[in-house]
């Protein structure tokens, strides 16, 4: 009996050690798996960036062991909640206690919403991600935007304005609304930076007529003027008699009769009855907002106070405000010929909406994968291989060897395939490059580029040297899951590499890079006029050193091609074959070259021209931006450019050369 008692005591001990042990043990495992996610401390900025590319600076601390990796930088759409198709790679070693820092640029092109999460991650030599942290609407520290004046005792209830750093959709492009406090001393100064001013809860009766005129000088310059009213409508409307808007009477909350078609619940609110006194504004169905033409900017007048629609959280929930504001903006804007929106916007759309159109085109020439012999040996290798093969070795008398016939004829057949194959680029990447650089400004060319491989495997080619930055032509493409991409940009040293992760054989890749330093000399100079009948007259001289297959001439919307244009020499466009001018009955020539031209160029007796036409119309593309009606662009296209991959691929390229007059 008692040696049971002293055995059961021995596992009784022996259990309560075990039970210590692993509490402590799991404690250890505990503590080092936060130790683990503890890590790494990674920290991103923006710099000061050029026009092209967003330039972000990554701090990557390692509080661990030595670790080499890879750092990635997506962005997540924080309004879809996806990360893009595009990941950028910075290959990086990081020994016990080290920090190192560096910068991403990210073209800005590549970038359809700067509200976006930019999403760091670290991987290591396995993929496998070992820290990650996410940064809130970096982007917008930096990005273009749409600067709003508000004038206001009630500032911090307007601050909604900004939609919450949700970007706005201006005449094709996104940006984000920043906010600037103003006061009666700051007005005058902050105008000509300002694309709205919004007034609210204001008694602009205090304003002298000098500030007031030149409010009403900034707004016929493009400026979008909105006015709030309300209960406050007397006061607001106090200095304004040119606008011709007189308040008659103010409703308490529920007492006027307006629907709730604004995305508020107006019945909340006191509502001003407004008078248009000459019957100039106008409304919209789903916006009860007074709009017009002032010059060329815009009022817009609204019968509540947009103060008060915040401090009664009439509008209701964050995405209903959301709507209501870009509602409003959108409204007021369709009204105004604004500063963002002038000519280049006439069909609707940026240049980088003309840019990715045409830029399909591009490798669809006569030297893209014509398969028509590959199609033709195979057809023969079906045929005799069978029962052609089967009577040939019966007739000779040597049907025993069919055996060793057929295998024989399916290597030789492999073997012109592989070789007719060779002859037709299917046995590697494939690389058609067109590099646009200004010879006005100098410097910081930009090439976009379209590649495909034959397999169905993840690709990337390195860059030729000089090349800053690089990544999608457009963000348009997304997979389903998270983890995944189909663009890669990835760092190693001083120099980049660029693919993609394809779905299948053959998929294209649409790139843009940039490569910093002046490359061409000289210039293009043009003596031009239009006479009566709007024919374009005058000489184009080509001080390059660089024949031009093809060269455009720009003229506000108008847009001529001709064909010609040797290094030295000067030509009198009176002389020359239009091989292209404004028709289809498009509204400026970027849109008939990209849309109508192009498609006779391929299916027309110029279809083996179809590569330089597009490379040239890329170029156009790439300087659409008309603000001056008598602004000139010279752009001329030329073959065999510097190439832009230093790697093993099979590359056409082409480049453009223009000069702003």
């Amino acid at each position: 009996m008692g040696n049971k008692i002293r055995i059961n005591q021995r596992l009784f001990r022996l259990l309560i050690f075990g039970i210590v042990f692993c509490g402590v043990y799991m404690g250890r495992a505990g503590l080092t798996v936060r130790a683990a996610e503890q890590a790494f401390v990674i920290d991103a900025k923006m710099l000061p960036s050029d026009q092209n590319a967003y330039e972000i600076q990554l701090k990557v601390e390692n509080q661990g062991q030595d670790w080499e990796g890879t750092v990635r930088l997506m962005m997540r759409e924080d309004y879809y909640g996806r990360l893009n198709d595009c990941a950028y790679d910075t290959e990086l070693s990081l020994p016990q206690g080290s920090t190192k820092q560096f910068v991403v640029k990210v073209p800005k092109d590549s970038i359809d919403r700067t509200d976006a999460i930019v999403q760091v991650f670290l991987l290591d030599k396995n993929a496998d991600k070992v820290a990650d942290k996410d940064f809130g609407r970096l982007l917008q520290t930096e990005a273009d935007a749409l600067t709003m004046g508000i004038l206001s005792d009630e500032y911090m209830s307007l601050t909604y304005l900004d939609m919450g750093g949700n970007e706005f959709n201006y005449y094709g492009k996104n940006y984000p609304i920043r906010l600037e406090e103003l006061d009666q001393d700051k007005l005058t100064d902050s105008l000509a930076a300002l694309d709205f001013l919004v007034i609210d809860s204001y008694n602009t009766g205090v304003l002298p007529d000098r500030v007031l005129d030149n409010i009403a000088q900034w707004r016929d310059n493009g400026g979008m003027l909105i006015i709030g009213t309300g209960s406050s409508a007397q006061e607001v409307l106090a200095g304004f008699d040119d606008l011709e808007i007189q308040c008659s009477k103010v409703y308490d909350p529920g007492a006027g009769t307006y629907d709730s078609r604004d995305y508020v619940d107006v019945s909340q609110l006191h509502m001003a009855e407004l008078m248009d006194v000459n019957g100039k504004y106008k409304t919209t169905y789903d916006m009860s907002i007074l709009m017009c033409s002032q010059g060329d900017g815009a009022v817009g007048i609204l019968p509540y106070s947009l103060s008060e629609v915040a401090k009664l959280n009439a509008a209701g929930t964050y995405e209903l405000q959301k709507e209501f504001v870009e509602s409003m903006l959108r409204q007021v804007s369709s009204y105004a010929s604004a500063r963002h929106a002038s000519g280049q916007y006439s069909f609707g759309y940026d240049s980088m909406y003309f840019l990715t159109g045409i830029s399909n085109y591009l490798g669809n020439g006569s030297n893209r994968l014509q398969l028509g012999w590959l199609k033709v040996i195979v057809i023969l290798y079906v045929i005799f291989v069978g029962p052609v093969l089967y009577l040939i070795l019966r007739f000779v008398g040597k049907r025993d060897l069919y055996w060793i016939a057929v295998p024989v004829t399916t290597l030789v057949g492999i073997f012109l395939v592989y070789f007719a194959g060779r002859g037709f680029e299917v046995v590697s990447t494939n690389v058609y490059s067109v590099t646009v650089e200004n010879l006005t400004g100098g410097g910081n060319a930009r090439t976009y580029l379209r590649c495909y491989d034959a397999g169905h495997k993840e690709w990337g080619l390195r860059l030729a040297e000089g090349y800053e930055y690089a990544g999608p032509l457009e963000d348009s493409n997304y997979r389903s899951s998270d983890e995944s991409y189909f663009y890669r940009i990835r760092k190693e040293g001083d120099r980049l590499f660029f693919g993609l992760n394809p779905s299948v054989g053959f998929e294209d890749g649409y790139f843009q890079a940039g490569i910093a330093g002046e490359r061409e000399q000289g210039s293009i100079y043009s003596d031009l006029h239009k006479d009566r009948r709007q024919r374009i007259r005058g000489t184009v001289t080509n001080k390059t050193t660089q024949d031009f297959k093809y060269f455009a001439v720009t003229i506000g919307d108008d847009l001529f091609v001709y064909k010609n244009l040797p290094a030295g020499a000067e030509v009198k466009l009176e002389d020359m074959e239009v091989i292209y001018n404004n028709d289809g009955g498009y509204s400026n020539g970027v849109a008939g070259y990209c849309y109508g031209f192009m498609r006779e160029v391929q299916s027309g007796e110029m279809a083996n021209e179809v590569d330089i036409l597009t490379a040239l119309g890329m170029g156009i593309s790439a300087t659409y931006s008309v603000g001056d009606p008598d602004r000139t662009v010279i752009i001329g296209v030329t073959e065999d450019w510097h190439k832009v991959v230093d790697d093993q691929c099979n590359e056409v390229s082409y480049g453009c050369l223009y000069e702003v007059q």
